[in-house]
C-alpha cells in the first residue's frame, strides 16, 4: 500500500498567546518542499516545546488529510497546511487502517506506527474551540505518532510505502478506544498490551488500567 504525503510540515518553538492563554509551542508549523532529514527525533529544523510532545516514539506526527474536510465547519482560521501541528499531512492513512508496530518506507527512511496523539488544549486555543479535545477524542481523529527505524532524507514527494504490517492487527483506533472509552476491558487491553511496539508512554497507563479492578467510566 501507498499513502499520498499532502504536506511535509516543520515548526520552530514560539510563545503564542490565544485568548487568554499564553504558551510556548511549534504548532504553527509550515511546509516544505526541499528534501529535508529525519532522525531519531525528527525532522531537521523541527522543535517541541515539551519533552512529551516529542522524543524517540514521537519523532513524526501524522494527521490524516481525509479528515480536513470535516474540520473546515468546525475551526476558525482553518488551514489546509498543518492543521493541528502535523508533521505528515497524508492521504488514505487514518486511525482504523494503520496499526500500531507497522513499518513504513518515506523516502530513504524507514518509520514505524508507536501510537496515537494525545489531543491537546492548544489547538481548542488556537482554533477557539472549547471543545476541540473532546471532538477529537469522540470521532477518533486524533492523529498518530511514529518512531524512526532508520534515518534518511526524506520529501513531500516520497509516498509512504507499507513495507511490513503489524502480524497482531492492533490499530490504533483500537488504543484509542481502550485510552478514552472501554478503557477497564480485560480482553481488548491485553491485546493492545501484546504488541511489542507500543510506546511506554502510553503502555504504563494501559497496564495500571488492565490491573485496576474498576469497571468503565469516563474520568
Amino acid at each position: 500500500m501507498r499513502y499520498k504525503v499532502k504536506s511535509l510540515n516543520v515548526g520552530r518553538i514560539e510563545t503564542l498567546t490565544y485568548g487568554k492563554r499564553t504558551f510556548e509551542s511549534a504548532i504553527r508549523k509550515q511546509s516544505v518542499s526541499e528534501p529535508i532529514f529525519l532522525s531519531k527525533t525528527g525532522l531537521k529544523s523541527d522543535e517541541q516545546a515539551y519533552e512529551y510532545h516529542g522524543g524517540e516514539d514521537k519523532a513524526l506526527c501524522l494527521y490524516s488529510y481525509d479528515y480536513y474536510p470535516y474540520w473546515k465547519n468546525v475551526v476558525h482560521h482553518f488551514s489546509e497546511t498543518a492543521l493541528f501541528g502535523e508533521n505528515l499531512t497524508v492521504e488514505g492513512l487514518k486511525e482504523d487502517n494503520a496499526h500500531i508496530g507497522d513499518i513504513f518506507s518515506f523516502g530513504e527512511a524507514i518509520i514505524q506506527v508507536s501510537e496515537p496523539r494525545n489531543p491537546c488544549y492548544k489547538l481548542a486555543e488556537k482554533y477557539e474551540v472549547p471543545d476541540m479535545v473532546v471532538r477529537m477524542r469522540d470521532t477518533g481523529y486524533t492523529g498518530f505518532l511514529f518512531r524512526v527505524l532508520k534515518e534518511g532524507v526524506v520529501s513531500v514527494n516520497d509516498d509512504l510505502v507499507l513495507l511490513e504490517p503489524d502480524a497482531q492487527k492492533v490499530s490504533v483506533a483500537s488504543v484509542n478506544e481502550v485510552k478514552f472509552f472501554d478503557r477497564f476491558n480485560k480482553e481488548k487491553l491485553e491485546k493492545v498490551l501484546a504488541v511489542k511496539a507500543l510506546s511506554e508512554s502510553i503502555r504504563v497507563p494501559l497496564l495500571k488500567q488492565y490491573q485496576s479492578d474498576k469497571t468503565n467510566e469516563w474520568s
